[in-house]
């Protein structure tokens, strides 16, 4: 086995997903414990360390042979410091300092990063991004995570927080953001906001086959209104329209700041395969400039949920 490998550990409020990639990002096992996050920080820690210890067995490496540990945690984080400020559904994550607690749990060296931008770093090194050299990627689920490669570094900012696309402001005054602004680009273009907005017009008078669900209180997903669309709802077909309108919005945007060779979609969104890549081309198209051809190739990514432990663990070696 080589003596380059590392592992990474993709960090949830649901489940915890570990692997070992080899030098070239190749996942040599994989394994996903659940997080049990209720229990506490301390319990968390020692589910994550005995996944690495589950992880070495599987594989037949000692300590020696493994070159470190990536993490890939949600929430505003310190990667520099190595500590976790707050993370969504980890009760207790506040002013955790993970990579120092993580380190003496397991005798590895640790690198603590963001769980968006480990997830792009692993589209860069091994998925859709592995031929370019700087991209971006959108992660399209309850809200709109991000990463940033420029030019075959992450990019994370002043204060590590780069990346945070979900929250740049595209309708200003518009809808009202967890995170305090109102009008965020995740308000409009995530998987969740495609219901939402179509449950809202319902109740506010609007037709729709789903009006009935709506009524009675079931939960809808984007699934259900990319299917009412395809079956011909007309306020299915606008809400599913406007989201690829929004998220064209945002990657002209993008393309203006960063000027990136590709722009990777992921998350739940890409199932629709063309029926959302299509329209998000075609607004694309005619909202952006014509004036240079610096136009990012627009793709799906590829590593499915392995993308954040296979991240993590090529982090694990710059």
């Amino acid at each position: 086995m080589s003596a380059t490998c590392t592992i990474g550990i993709d960090l949830g409020g649901t489940n915890i997903k570990g692997g070992v990639c080899d030098e070239r990002g190749t996942l040599l096992t994989r394994q996903s414990i659940e997080t049990e996050a209720d229990r506490g920080v301390e319990h968390v820690l020692q589910r994550m360390a005995g996944l690495v210890e589950e992880l070495l067995r599987a594989t037949g490496l000692g300590r020696s042979q493994v070159d470190g540990v990536g993490v890939g945690a949600p929430g505003p984080m310190s990667h520099a410091r190595g500590i976790v400020y707050s993370a969504p559904n980890l009760p207790g994550f506040v002013d955790v300092p993970l990579r120092e607690q993580f380190a003496a749990l397991t005798g590895l060296r640790v690198v603590l990063e963001n769980d968006a931008n480990a997830a792009a770093f692993g589209e860069f090194a091994a998925g859709a991004g592995k031929e370019v050299r700087t991209l971006v990627m959108l992660t399209l689920g309850t809200g709109i995570g991000g990463g940033v490669v420029l030019d075959g570094k992450l990019w994370r900012g002043c204060f590590d927080n780069a990346g945070e696309v979900g929250h740049m402001i595209i309708v200003p005054g518009g809808r009202p953001c967890p995170c305090g602004q109102r009008g965020c680009f995740e308000r409009y273009a995530s998987a969740n906001a495609v219901a939402e907005r179509l449950c809202e017009a319902v109740r506010g008078g609007e037709d729709s086959v789903l009006g009935t669900r709506v009524a009675a209180g079931e939960t809808l997903d984007a699934r259900n209104v990319r299917a009412a669309a395809d079956q011909g709802d007309t306020l299915a077909a606008r809400i599913w329209d406007e989201t690829c309108f929004y998220l064209a919005l945002g990657i002209v945007n993008l393309r203006h700041l960063i000027n990136p060779e590709l722009v990777v979609l992921a998350g739940g969104l890409i199932n629709a395969g063309p029926r959302l890549l299509e329209p998000v081309q075609s607004h694309f198209e005619r909202q952006s400039w014509t004036i240079a051809p610096d136009a990012p190739r627009i793709a799906a990514a590829t590593l499915g949920t392995d993308a954040g432990t296979i991240g993590a663990a090529m982090l694990a070696r710059v």
